[in-house]
């Protein structure tokens, strides 16, 4: 039995069908393919999930990475892009977790509260201060709201996808994401 994806080439194959490529043979070739085509998005993701600290998504993005090449045999051929932001959310959700820039986030959202609480957009404002309203009103919500709005509104996955990286029904992800655009809706329109 001829595989026929073993013989095209690299650019024309599909993500999937790359990584079958590195988990059966170790092709690093189709490895650098997937790092060329993915690692760019994931350095956003992790720069925005970060605190826009371009060094530390630097090195998230490389350990990602390596956690693809190390668990290449652990793939089962489902969506590429879905295991990679699974891989991506789980050293995100840790990071925050163990991190002490959760604790001054804490701290942060407890003494500015009321200022949160207060502030109204002007209903014509621009686009550019549209995102730095939408930016503060980001941080001001727990790491989980920030992971699902990025998976949903930055990544653009689905919610069978996003259910998948986050590890809960899909069902919680419809509320919550529901929860989420109801919330900031009220934070973002004066009406």
């Amino acid at each position: 039995m001829i595989i026929t994806h073993f013989f095209k080439p690299l650019g024309s194959l599909t993500d999937d069908e790359l990584m079958q490529r590195v988990s059966c043979k170790d092709d690093d070739r189709a490895f650098s393919e997937l790092y060329h085509r993915h690692a760019r998005r994931l350095m956003g993701f992790f720069f925005r999930q970060l605190d826009r600290d371009e060094a530390l998504a630097s090195d998230f993005t490389q350990d990602a990475f390596m956690r693809v090449w190390t668990a290449r045999d652990k793939f089962t051929g489902t969506s590429f892009r879905t295991w990679l932001f699974t891989i991506a959310f789980n050293l995100t959700k840790n990071h925050i977790r163990h991190s002490v820039h959760q604790q001054h986030y804490e701290q942060f959202l407890a003494q500015h509260q009321a200022v949160t609480e207060d502030s109204k957009v002007v209903e014509s404002m621009d686009n550019e201060a549209f995102d730095r309203a939408l930016r503060q009103e980001l941080e001001c919500m727990s790491s989980d709201a920030r992971l699902l709005f990025s998976l949903r509104f930055e990544e653009e996955l689905s919610v069978p996808q996003i259910a998948e990286v986050m590890a809960i029904p899909e069902g919680t992800v419809k509320s919550r994401l529901h929860t989420l655009t109801q919330t900031l809706k009220k934070k973002l329109n004066p009406a």
